[in-house]
Parts: structure tokens; sequence; C-alpha cells
């Protein structure tokens, strides 16, 4: 073990690694060669990422009673409390709060972050704005770390906040194109609209606490009252909702697509989507002793879940593809801590970090050597001219699906064996069917992108990989591949480090616990995915077409997203931009541009007339003079009248 001095420091100097690095990118960038920026992105958040290993390991080997470490900075005014935010009677101290939920994060988003920066290297090498796109990323590991470190809903609502700009940023990184910057509009005022949940609920935890430290909230969480701690939970799940793409808040990551490939790795994939499943799995001590707001966690996962598999079985785009099954895949996250399984829900988050960046790094691969082509009905044949971007899509599919013995099947199938241990059949049954939706979306993309005939689009682009893009791709594969190995029967490797963070709940004994029938099934509707997506996109017969005939009002109603984002054009749009419109076409030209006309009308007649007065002769000063004495004695003739009047009376 470490020494204290070690714990104190070492969170303070992860966090504002990336921060310093943005800062010098910003300072030096343009003085020096645009690979140093690179470089300088690319150290912080390795530095970042091998303190965190150390403190992880220090913290792994202190006895459980000392797993959670409370960080207040700086160490000198930490008793005085009065450091950042003092107002009467809040105040709230710049607090760091690690743990083992807390470091799962932080050693994802920096050590897969850091293998995302790496990739980017090669992947943004003609980007005009090379520079400002690694300052935007570390400025984004920045807030992700804030956010999982925070040890106070203050702080975490600062790098909660922070995320959404620095996402905003990267999303409409391609300013040139107009759906980029919609995109990244969007995002914006979806996540917005989560942060406003947040806001909230940190009113009603001051109402009722006193404070916004974890600490002391979550010491005294009984004392609010279940019908508060519900009305808390479920303004917390708001900001998940809004952040993790969950339903009916979801239809921003999608069109975020838009955004570079990296973007949709680090962002989308594997770090600020699981921002809301971090926010509830934090908050236990509330959801457990909120009932309702527990549940409405559970059906907003499921359904959100299974809702987003049904979407992935049409979409052609493939990086939208894999957008659904992100937020497929949050889903199971969410229902799992909705559960109260908040350690399988962690596992999951773990696996689909390694799996999904490795999605989406080979379909940058694909899309970078085909010259930025994405849909897949214009690719097919691909598995022998790009044999290693194959190889990464075929386990990142495997991994994702739950086959043995990828990562993917440890995680998900501890999820679907608490929803039964839980006594969750209901739940337990969607989960399984989005399985078996999984497999198929999943195995329909690679088939119709490295087989399904020939080559099917234009003349192909060569535009090459080069290592900065192959070896964190190559290392990728190697996590999806044995990265669930972290937790067998027998063996619980994450339970020690988790086991501190949640020790008031019930359900961390059970992590390591398989049920061979939960297994089977998971792997029974894998299968049965696998093999309709073969037979209806590999195996040559007239069974698609036939299909798609017969159910073409179903495949309108997926491909158009079940219409959601469409009702909230014409709820939302439409109404906010006629009454726009109508306000400046009739009402700012007439009220508000025609009452600042009218005074300035007003004034320049009064002063015309004026001017034909002071025409500079002596005898109208004089009777100028004359009148003002009279209206002068005239007015204090009437008031000493009625001072009189007053007085006789």
């Amino acid at each position: 073990m470490m020494t204290d001095t070690f714990a104190q420091t070492a969170p303070f100097t992860i966090l504002f690694l990336p921060l310093l690095g943005m800062l010098v990118i910003a300072v030096v960038g343009p003085r020096v060669h645009r690979a140093a920026s690179a470089a300088i992105a690319n150290l912080a958040v390795l530095g970042a990422f091998a303190l965190t290993v150390a403190l992880a390991l220090d913290v792994w080997h202190r006895p459980p009673s000392d797993q959670v470490l409370t960080v207040t900075y700086p160490p000198a005014w930490a008793a005085h409390q009065q450091f950042w935010a003092h107002i009467p009677p809040l105040t709230v101290s710049f607090e760091l709060r690690i743990d083992g939920l807390s470091l799962a994060w932080m050693l994802i988003v920096t050590g897969v972050g850091f293998l995302i920066h790496l990739y980017s290297v090669g992947y943004m090498l003609d980007s005009r704005w090379y520079r400002t796109f690694f300052a935007y990323m570390n400025l984004f590991i920045f807030a992700m770390l804030l956010l999982v470190m925070a040890g106070n809903f203050l702080w975490l609502l600062v790098g909660w906040g922070g995320v959404g700009l620095a996402s905003y940023l990267l999303i409409g990184f391609d300013m040139h194109r107009p759906a980029a910057v919609a995109a990244a509009r969007k995002a914006l005022i979806m996540n917005v609209i989560g942060d406003v949940g947040i806001m909230l609920a940190m009113f009603l935890l001051f109402a009722h606490f006193g404070s916004l430290s974890y600490k002391e909230i979550f010491a005294n969480v009984t004392a609010a009252g279940t019908p508060a701690l519900n009305w808390i939970g479920i303004w917390l799940l708001l900001g998940a909702v809004a952040k993790s793409a969950q339903l009916p808040l979801h239809t921003w990551l999608p069109d975020a697509m838009e955004g570079p490939t990296p973007v949709s790795a680090l962002i989308h994939a594997a770090t600020m989507v699981t921002a809301g499943v971090y926010l509830v799995a934090r908050a236990h001590p509330i959801y457990d002793h909120a009932p309702a707001a527990a549940q409405a966690v559970a059906v907003v996962g499921c359904a959100t879940a299974f809702f987003a598999a049904t979407i992935g079985c049409v979409q052609y785009d493939i990086k939208r593809v894999l957008a659904y099954s992100t937020m497929s895949q949050i889903g199971y996250m969410v229902l799992a801590v909705g559960v109260g399984a908040y350690a399988a829900g962690t596992f999951h988050f773990i696996t689909h970090a390694f799996f999904k960046a490795l999605l989406f790094m080979a379909a940058g691969i694909i899309i970078h050597n085909l010259g930025g082509e994405q849909d897949i009905r214009n690719m097919g044949g691909l598995a022998r001219r790009l044999p290693f971007a194959f190889w990464a899509f075929l386990v990142g599919t495997l991994a994702l699906c739950g086959v043995f013995p990828f990562s993917g099947f440890f995680s998900k199938d501890a999820i679907l064996d608490q929803l039964l241990v839980l006594h969750h059949p209901v739940l337990w049954a969607f989960g399984t069917a989005t399985a078996a939706l999984t497999a198929y979306y999943m195995f329909r993309l690679l088939f119709m992108t490295f087989f399904t005939g020939g080559f099917r689009g234009k003349a192909q682009t060569h535009a090459g990989t080069v290592a900065s893009m192959s070896v964190p791709v190559a290392l990728l594969i190697g996590l999806a591949l044995v990265g669930g190995w972290i937790v067998v029967p027998g063996h619980d490797g994450l339970t020690p480090l988790l086991r501190a963070a949640f020790a008031d709940t019930g359900t961390m004994a059970a992590l390591d616990h398989f049920s061979g029938i939960v297994s089977l099934a998971a792997l029974g509707a894998g299968l049965v995915g696998f093999v309709a997506a073969y037979l209806l996109y590999e195996r040559p017969s007239g069974l698609r077409p036939t299909l798609r005939r017969s159910l073409q009002p179903v495949r309108n109603l997926l491909a158009n997203a079940y219409y959601v984002d469409a009702t909230y054009h014409w709820l939302f749009e439409v109404p906010v931009l006629t009454l726009a419109s109508d306000i400046a076409r009739y009402l700012d030209p007439e009220a508000v541009a025609g009452g600042a006309a009218a005074v300035a009308r007003t004034a320049t007649a009064a002063g015309d007339a004026v001017r034909l007065w002071e025409a500079g002769y002596v005898r109208r000063y004089g009777l100028s003079m004359l009148v003002g004495v009279v209206i002068v004695l005239a007015l204090f003739l009437y008031l000493a009248g009625g001072t009189a009047a007053l007085g006789g009376r």
C-alpha cells in the first residue's frame, strides 16, 4: 500500500493532467508542429491512466474500511470548508470521492480514452483543425473525470455540464457541415434538459439534508422519507435519461454520429453515454429507499434496450447501427442499476467500453479506406480487402452478442442472472429477447459489410491504415476477448474493488454467480438472431423480398425510429419556429421597432419645437423667464394654500 500522501495528491493530478494538456495545446500548439499537439494530448491522458492504475492498486490492497477516500483541496483549508463555493447557508468544498465505483470509470475514461486519442493521431491527420481536435478531446477527458471523481452533487453537475459542452464541440467539429452543426445543437439541448433535472434534484437534496455532499446525504438518507426520495430519484433519472440517450430523450445519439469516428468511439460508446448509469449507481443509497424511482429506472432501461434494438435491425448507416446498439446496451446497464444490480451494471459498462470502442474504430478503418462511405449497401466483400478490420469487427460483434468466451458473455449474463435472482421475470424476458435482436442486427451488419456477394460500392479508395490506428484496435481486440474474465465463477476480481462502494447493498455477493439456464437461454436467443441474419442476408433465397413486402408497414415504422423525431418536430419545433417567425414578421416591426421609432420621432419633434422658439431673440428669452417665474410662483402659492388648509383642520 502506498503512502497517504500519494492517495491525497494522485486524484488531483489525475484530474488536472488532461486540463493542463488542453491549456498547453492552446498556448503553444500554434507555435510548434501539429504532431506535438497530438503528443501532448496523448501523454496527458496516458499519464492520468498510469496514475489511475497505481491509485486503483493502492485502494484495492487497502482493508474494506479504508477503500473509500474523500480528498478535499486544498488540504490546509479543508477544516474551514470554505473553498470554491460559500453561499450562506450552503458551503461546498472542492471534494473528490475515490472508491471502487469512481475508479472503474476513471480506468475506462483514461485507459480507453488514451487508445482513442492514439487512434485519432492517424485518423484525423488530414483535418484542418488537428490541434483544436486534441484540445477538445483533452477537455472532454477532464470534464468526464470531474464528473466521476466529484465528492458532491455540485461538482458532479459542473463536470456534467462540462461533458455536455465538450460533446457539443466534438460532435459539431466539422463545422462546415450543416448536419454536424445541427446534431451538436440537438445534443446540447437534450443534455441541458437533463441538467435541469439534476439541478431540481439538488434543490430537493439541500432542502431535506442541508448539504450536497455524498458522505452527509448517504449517511442520513432515511431522514428525508420515501416520497421525497422518490422525487429526488425521478429528477436524477431525468438527467440520466438525457445524458445516456434513454427514452424519451434519446434522439440526439443517432444524429451525433455526424461527428468524427473517434468522437463516436470516445463519447458515444465508452464514456459520456454511461454517465447516467454512473449517476444512478453513485446515488444508489437514494434509490435503495425510493422504490418508485428505482422501478422507473428499470422500466426505462428495459424499454430502451428493446426499443433501440428493433430500430437497429433496419438501419443501413454503419455508425447508426452501432449508435442504436449503444442505446440498447446502455439500456441493459440502466436496467441493471434500476433493479439494484449495481455491480453487474458496472461490469457491463467495463466490457461494453472494450467491444464498442473496438467496433467504432473498426468501422472507422472501413470508412477511412472507402473515402468516407458509411452505407453498408455500398460495401460487401470487404473481408478479403480489409482483413484486419474484418477480424476486429468480428471479435467486437461476438463480444457484443454475448458469445462465450468473449467479454460480453460474462457481463450480459451477469445482468440477466440478477434479473431472475431479484425476481424480475418479465424484465428478464425482454432482456433475453433483446439479445436475439442484438445478434440479428449485428450479424446483418457483418454480412452486408464483409460478405453478401462482392463489393457493391464505387471505386474503392485505399487510404491505408497507419500504425497509430492499428495498435489501439489490436489492444482492444484482446480486451474484448478476455476482458470479461475478471469475473468468473470462483474468481471474482471486480467485486473487491467495488465492495466498499456498495457496502450497504445486498447484491454484491452474487456478482460471480452464473446460472447455466440463463446462459443457455441467452446463447439460444443469440443463435436465433444469427440464423435469421444468415438466412436473410447471406444465403440466397426469395425469403427476404417476401418478408420485406409483407412487413413493409413495420419496416417503415422502424426505419423512421417510431416517428419520435417527427413527433418532437411537430410538437415543439414547428410551434416555436412559427411563433418566432410571426413575432419577427408582425410584432417586432410594429411593436418593438415601431415603438422605438415612435420614441425617436417624438424626441425629434420636441427638439424641432424647441429649436423654433430658441431663435436668438432677447425678448423671447425674457418672456420665457417671465413665464417660468409665474409658473413657479403659482405652484408655490398652490402648495402653501393646501398646507394652510390642512393646518386649519
